[in-house]
């Protein structure tokens, strides 16, 4: 379910006077009447209006409220970190009848855990005795085993070379927001000197890498690592405009091959590629332009903008 507060820009103890204002503020800019000539217009405002007909009827709310079982998602710039120390306890009706039921069958589980404990320790008695024996026979098979087909400890044989491979574990890398994973294939990130900026909020429940390009000259300006439920804002665009491509997933792998090889990164599970190189983002009045990230529904209108690996690393 999408996240109705970080798409009005709101965190959940909003008041409903900030819930007016956001939705009127978005409004301004997402109305289909504002953007004649932008295809995704409607669908935008259509995901806006529907988070703010269900945060401001109290009755909904609250209905919504309770649907959300994950952890809740902070936008960067709207809320206030937690204090160190600081926690947060929610109980719900079903968290008192599980607790209930623990505190009358307790007593009886730690009898029987009692009782199955001393059971158990006789038999894992008798296990150990086996283990113990068998260990030394099985180091000893395995020193065998080694001097005769490897030519060291912890190496096997290649059998075209005789050259020793290792297995190598991959290692586990976690991005964060302002990341820059691609940097090796598209260069640093280019600033501009002008107040133009983009504002792109991951609404889309999964991780995503955002890459901006010039309009004009359709070369890479910016990219960054963006996870769920976080804005990122794009600053010193050109005049000229900008458009925005990107790859959505989860559990990103360092080490994961892309683009024939001649890339490394991505997600192990991938959602989506998109591309906005058809619907570029101008700056004739405005200074910031915001949008919403989201996984495209293939049957939708906006199915145009679904992409591909090698649309997103084409330079």
């Amino acid at each position: 379910m999408a996240d109705y507060y970080s798409i009005l820009g709101l965190p959940k103890n909003a008041t409903e006077i900030e819930i007016k204002t956001a939705f009127r503020k978005l409004a301004k800019v997402y109305h289909p009447d504002k953007n004649p000539n932008d295809p995704r217009a409607k669908d935008l405002f259509e995901v806006i209006l529907k988070a703010y007909n269900t945060l401001i009827n109290p009755h909904s709310r609250r209905r919504y409220d309770l649907s959300q079982t994950a952890e809740p998602l902070f936008n960067s710039r709207t809320h206030q970190p937690k204090q160190k120390g600081q926690k947060e306890w929610s109980t719900t009706d079903e968290d008192i009848r599980r607790r209930e039921y623990y505190r009358k069958h307790y007593q009886q589980v730690k009898t029987k855990t009692a009782t199955s404990q001393i059971e158990n320790a006789k038999t894992r008695h008798t296990d150990y005795k086996y283990v113990l024996f068998a260990t030394p026979i099985a180091v000893g098979l395995l020193m065998l085993i080694v001097s005769i087909f490897g030519s060291k400890p912890g190496a096997t044989l290649s059998p075209q070379t005789n050259t020793p491979i290792h297995a190598v574990a991959e290692p586990i890398v976690e991005l964060t927001n302002g990341d820059k994973p691609y940097t090796k294939y598209f260069g640093s990130n280019k600033l501009f000197d002008t107040p133009h900026s983009l504002k792109i909020n991951n609404s889309s429940s999964n991780d995503a890498v955002i890459v901006v390009y010039d309009k004009l000259t359709q070369k890479h300006i910016q990219h960054t690592y963006l996870k769920n439920g976080f804005s990122a804002e794009f600053t010193g665009l050109p005049e000229t405009g900008v458009y925005w491509k990107s790859v959505i997933g989860t559990n990103w792998s360092n080490t994961k091959p892309v683009n024939e090889d001649r890339v490394t990164g991505s997600f192990n599970n991938l959602v989506q590629y998109q591309s906005y190189e058809k619907a570029p983002v101008l700056f004739p009045k405005n200074q910031e332009e915001v949008y919403l990230l989201y996984v495209i529904d293939p049957s939708s209108p906006q199915k145009n903008f679904i992409s591909n690996e090698h649309d997103f690393f084409k330079k």
